[in-house]
């Protein structure tokens, strides 16, 4: 943050804001913040972020873009994802790392195909034996590659 200039470009789930409404925005709903500087920011946002650029993700709008690129890559979690309407009894582990259900959207909203490997659809009896999780009905079990120059990337992925 230290980088940016003083008029720096805010945009929230792909909406540009002020400081005031930012001012306003509840921080817990932040999924993923990316900040953007020089020429990256110019690139992507053109002259508007010549004094950078801080792009936020909510967790809403991470798990609608997860939800989607999973139901895309895989049948059977299309179909269960379907019966059950959304992904409440879903437990999301990526390469083995089982990941919290209040903080992990931004990690699975990460993952595009250049990252994704497989996915694979474990059941209430996999998820006891092989993570001793017993209140979770689903599992999904992602395999991928780690996203470059991601903040604490290695107890993510």
């Amino acid at each position: 943050m230290s980088k940016l200039g003083p008029n720096y470009l805010m945009i929230i789930d792909s909406v540009k804001i002020t400081r005031v409404q930012f001012q306003k925005f509840n921080p817990n709903t932040i999924a993923s913040l990316e900040v953007l500087t020089d020429t990256d920011a110019t690139n992507k946002y053109g002259n508007a972020a010549k004094d950078g650029a801080v792009i936020i993700q909510t967790k809403s709008l991470a798990r609608k873009r997860y939800t989607s690129y999973f139901r895309s890559k895989s049948k059977a979690y299309d179909s269960l994802y379907v019966s059950a309407k959304n992904d409440s009894t879903f437990l999301y582990i990526i390469n083995d790392k089982v990941k919290s259900e209040k903080n992990s959207e931004g990690d699975l909203s990460a993952i595009d195909d250049d990252l994704f490997i497989s996915l694979e659809i474990l059941t209430a009896a996999d998820l006891q034996k092989k993570y001793n999780i017993s209140d979770k009905t689903v599992g999904v079990l992602i395999k991928c590659r780690k996203p470059k120059n991601l903040f604490n990337g290695d107890s993510k992925f």
